[in-house]
C-alpha cells in the first residue's frame, strides 16, 4: 500500500503512546542481544556505593565444572575504521578486593588486567560504563586470551553495571579484557573485585613448583620429600606443584628433566610462569633450566634453600679432590643416599656436579643469573651441641665435622657460605633433613617448617610473583 499521509492522522495522545510503545520495544531487545551474548545480567547503576558494591541483582555464578563453551565473537573489521584488531594496552594487576577507579578507554583499544585469585574464593565482578557506550569484559585463561576461549564474561550499559559471580577453577592469574561494543569512540569504566565466600584464602600469581635435591635417602626412603608442604600450601589457597627427578644424577640429566616438567605444568596450568622453590641441588638444577635452556621467560622467581652455588667439601673429598678421609666419605655419601644395586654411576655424576672445583669454574660462569628471574635464598645452619639452635642430626654429623673444619658453618652437607645467592634470607635453625620436614615432619625444637614454607610462599606473594 502507498503511504498517504492524508490517512495518518494521529493525535498527540496516540503519539506519544506509539514512541513509548517503540522506546521500550527498542530497550527490550538491546537488553535481550547483551544478556543472549553475556553471561552476566546488567544491574541498574547506583552511583558510588554500586561501583563498589554488588546490589543485589541478579547474577550468574561460574565455576570451573559448570563453564559451558564459549560462544566466538567477531572482532571489528576494517570498515570500523579500526583495523582488523583492537590495539591491546596491558593494565595493572588485581588483587581481592581491589578497584580501578575510572579509567579511559582510548579509541580502537582494549584493556587487559591481570586478576590474581585463589580457587574455591567466590568472586563479584562488577563493570561499570561511564561513557555513552556498552562494555564488555571477558575473564580468560592467560595462555587462552581469545574471545572464543573465555571462562565468563559481563557486560555494563550507561546507567546499568554487569556484575558476575566468579569461582576461580585454579589459583593464580587470569587475564580480565575490557573492550568496548563501539570501539571507533572513546569510552571509560570502572571495574571493581570483591569476595564473598572463603575470603580467607590466598595465593601466588603463578603456582610454585617445589624441586627436590637427592631422594632415596635410606633414612626417609618412600616419605615425602617436601613433607607435607604441598598439601598445606593448597589448603592456604597456593597451587603447588611437585617435580620428580632422578633421586641423585648429574646436573645436566636433572635439568633436562626438570624443563620438560615446566613445559609440562604450564600446559597443565594454563600459566605463562611458575615460580620454583628448591632444595640443595634442586638449586642448581633450576638454575641451569633459567639459564643454559633458556626458560628465563617462564620462570618469575627461583628460591634456593640450602643449594650448594659454589659446591660443597663433602663431594670434593669424596672425589679425592681435597686432602681427607675419601674412600669414607665416598662410602658414607653413598650410603647416604641409598645409592646401590647399579645406581653408583649416576650417584657418582651428583657427587661431581657438587663439587667446589666444578660449580665455581664450570658451571656458574655458564649459568649467570637472567635479569627476568627474581633470586632468593635461604640456607640452614646446625652444630653438634645445639648452641646455634639446632642440633645436627647423627646421621650427618660426620660430614657436618668434615665441612666444618673445610668451609665453616653448615647445615650438615652444605656451607652457609655457599647457599647464599641472589636476596639471601638468611639462615634458618635447621639441618639438611630440617629443612624439608624430615624425617616424616620431626624437625629441631626452633623450626617449623610448614610455617617456613608458609612464610616462603607468602613473601612469594606479597612481591608479585
Amino acid at each position: 500500500m502507498l503511504y498517504n499521509p492524508g490517512r495518518m492522522a494521529v493525535d498527540s495522545s496516540g503519539y506519544k503512546a506509539l514512541s513509548k510503545s517503540i522506546f521500550l520495544t527498542a530497550w527490550c531487545a538491546m537488553v535481550v542481544v547483551l544478556c543472549c551474548c553475556n553471561s552476566a545480567v546488567l544491574e541498574p547503576y547506583g552511583g558510588e556505593e554500586a561501583a563498589g558494591e554488588p546490589d543485589g541483582g541478579s547474577t550468574e555464578a561460574v565455576t570451573g565444572d559448570e563453564m559451558e563453551p564459549a560462544e566466538t565473537e567477531d572482532e571489528p573489521d576494517a570498515a570500523s575504521g579500526c583495523g582488523q584488531a583492537l590495539d591491546l594496552i596491558e593494565r595493572e594487576r588485581l588483587d581481592v578486593p581491589s578497584s580501578t577507579g575510572s579509567v579511559p578507554l582510548e579509541r580502537c583499544s582494549a584493556h587487559r588486567w591481570h586478576l590474581v585469585a585463589p580457587a574455591r574464593m567466590k568472586l563479584a565482578v562488577t563493570l561499570h560504563a561511564e561513557g555513552s557506550d556498552v562494555l564488555v569484559a571477558s575473564l580468560n585463561y592467560p595462555d587462552m586470551p581469545g574471545l572464543q576461549d573465555k571462562l565468563a564474561q559481563l557486560s555494563a550499559a550507561p546507567g546499568y553495571d554487569g556484575t558476575l559471580e566468579f569461582i576461580p577453577p585454579r589459583s593464580g592469574e587470569f587475564f580480565l579484557q575490557v573492550r568496548s561494543m563501539d570501539p571507533e569512540r572513546p569510552s571509560g569504566y570502572a571495574v571493581s573485585v570483591e569476595c564473598l565466600e572463603n575470603c580467607d584464602l590466598r595465593c601466588t600469581r603463578y603456582p610454585i613448583l617445589l624441586v627436590h635435591g637427592w631422594t632415596g635417602f635410606k633414612n626417609i626412603g618412600p616419605i615425602e620429600y617436601f613433607y607435607n608442604v604441598p598439601d598445606d600450601l593448597e589448603r592456604l589457597g597456593y597451587l603447588p606443584l611437585v617435580a620428580v627427578l632422578d633421586p641423585y644424577n648429574s646436573v645436566e640429566v636433572r635439568s633436562g628433566q626438570l624443563a620438560e616438567q615446566v613445559d609440562r605444568f604450564l600446559e597443565d596450568t594454563h600459566s605463562l610462569k611458575l615460580d620454583i622453590v628448591a632444595h640443595s641441588q634442586g638449586g642448581l638444577d633450576s638454575r641451569r633450566v633459567i639459564s643454559t635452556l633458556g626458560y628465563g621467560d617462564r620462570i618469575s622467581a627461583l628460591v634456593t634453600i640450602a643449594t650448594p652455588h659454589r659446591g660443597t667439601p663433602i663431594a670434593d673429598i669424596g672425589l679425592g679432590l681435597l686432602p681427607g678421609p675419601a674412600e669414607d666419605a665416598l662410602a658414607f655419601l653413598l650410603n647416604l643416599i641409598g645409592a646401590a644395586g647399579g645406581h653408583e654411576s649416576d650417584a657418582m655424576a651428583s657427587f661431581a656436579s657438587l663439587t667446589t672445583s666444578y660449580v665455581e669454574q664450570q658451571f656458574n660462569p655458564a649459568n649467570p643469573d637472567d635479569p627476568r628471574v627474581d633470586y632468593i635464598s635461604w640456607t640452614g645452619l646446625t652444630c653438634i651441641l645445639g648452641d646455634c639452635g639446632d642440633i645436627c642430626d647423627v646421621e650427618i654429623q660426620w660430614a657436618y665435622l668434615l665441612i666444618k673444619d673445610a668451609a665453616g658453618d653448615n647445615d650438615g652437607m652444605v656451607p652457609v657460605e655457599s647457599a647464599v645467592w641472589g636476596d639471601y634470607q638468611g639462615t634458618i635453625p635447621a639441618d639438611h633433613f630440617d629443612e624439608i620436614g624430615q624425617v616424616a615432619g620431626i624437625t629441631g625444637p626452633n623450626f617449623d617448617h610448614i610455617e617456613f614454607y608458609r612464610s616462603v610462599a607468602d613473601l612469594l606473594r606479597t612481591r608479585g610473583h
